[in-house]
Parts: C-alpha cells; sequence; structure tokens
C-alpha cells in the first residue's frame, strides 16, 4: 500500500458562523517498499462565493493567475479520489484535515467510502522528537528537530505535503500506519456541527445588519 500524505488550506474566515472552505488540496504518493515519493497532486478549489479573498491569497501564497484554474469542491473531491488508487493510507499532520475533508463533503452529500486508513503523523512522530509530548508540535519544528531542511513554502498545501511526507520517510520504521473508516457516528457530528454553525451565521448576519 502507498502511502497518500496531503494538507490542506482554506479560505481564511472573519466572523463567527463562517464556514470553513478548502482552497487547496496538496498531496504526494509515497511508495512504502522502496521509500520515495512517487507522485504529486497539487489543485485549487473554488469558494462557493467563486472569490478567494487577497487575506487568503496572502496567506497561501497564490495570485490570482494560479487561481484561473481552480475547480468547484465536488470536482476537486473527485479528482483526488480518483487519483489516489486502489489500496492506501491518508496520512496528514494533525487531525485538523480530516475534519475539514468530512464537514464538507457532508455539506455537499459527497460520500466517504474512500476516506479511509486515516493517520494523524504529527501525534506519531512528535512523540518521537519530544520526550512526554503533551502538545501538538508544529510542522516547522519537527522539521528542524529532525534536521530536514524544509523545501518550498509554509502555508502552500503541496509544499507542506512534501514536508510532511520527508518526516514519514525519515521515521517510517517507527510508525505503525493503521486501517479504518470513517463511521456513522463521525457523519452524524459532522451533520450537526453543520446546522449548529449555519444557525450562529443566521444570528450574526442579522445582529450585523442592525448595526
Amino acid at each position: 500500500m502507498n502511502a497518500i500524505v496531503f494538507d490542506l488550506e482554506l479560505v481564511k474566515r472573519f466572523r463567527k458562523g463562517q464556514l470553513s472552505e478548502i482552497v487547496e488540496i496538496g498531496a504526494c504518493k509515497v511508495d512504502l517498499k522502496s521509500k520515495k515519493i512517487i507522485d504529486q497532486f497539487q489543485l485549487y478549489i473554488k469558494p462557493k462565493s467563486g472569490y478567494v479573498s487577497k487575506s487568503t491569497r496572502k496567506f497561501i501564497k497564490v495570485t490570482k493567475e494560479e487561481l484561473k484554474d481552480a475547480v468547484t469542491f465536488n470536482q476537486g473531491i473527485k479528482t483526488f479520489s480518483d487519483w489516489l488508487g486502489e489500496d492506501y493510507y491518508l496520512c496528514a499532520w494533525g487531525k485538523d484535515d480530516k475534519a475539514h475533508i468530512i464537514n464538507q463533503c457532508v455539506r455537499n452529500k459527497i460520500k466517504l467510502d474512500w476516506f479511509r486508513n486515516y493517520n494523524d503523523l504529527q501525534k506519531q512522530i512528535g512523540d518521537i522528537l519530544v520526550e512526554q509530548n503533551n502538545s501538538q508540535l508544529g510542522l516547522k519544528n519537527a522539521l528542524t528537530i529532525a534536521g530536514i531542511e524544509p523545501v518550498g513554502k509554509a502555508h502552500r498545501g503541496i509544499d507542506d505535503a512534501i514536508n510532511t511526507a520527508e518526516l514519514l520517510l525519515h521515521f517510517v520504521e517507527k510508525i505503525t500506519l493503521k486501517e479504518n473508516h470513517v463511521t456513522k457516528k463521525e457523519i452524524g457530528q459532522h451533520i450537526l456541527k453543520n446546522k449548529q454553525t449555519m444557525q450562529l451565521n443566521k444570528v450574526v448576519k442579522a445582529g450585523l445588519s442592525k448595526t
């Protein structure tokens, strides 16, 4: 099985109740036998509004020109899931990217059978690098402690995915990748969370309209 190391970048949010939206998916396909990165994946996704704010573009270091080829979320997820192949572990730095994928798929009524074998590399690698690891170790700090020179720019999905993949390869003999699936309970929790967020959004908008 390959390891798919992915990273998401999101539209910056400016108020309570604003739904999170994925604006970039970056990923590396790692052959666990040869211990090499064998493929890369990167695309930009249009927010529902169709516009990526200047602050978001600045944060993820992307230009308007680069965003011209951005696709809808539904198109992007289909392209990404088709690229994964048949047998794989999905890996990311932390738990947030899993939550964002599930949350937005639930909102868009997209099946999640492809989202399987998710592994949080932040926890496992953090435990290797830091004694009594009780906090979330940042990717930049992890690379520094491991003695790995980072590539590209921070907060670019593809660059963060490559750097995370290099950490995986560096510690691959000490990492255990597990098989799992998204549960009905997780999906239910995100359905509830989306309802609560949309209700909060209505309250906030109503308050803003009165000011």
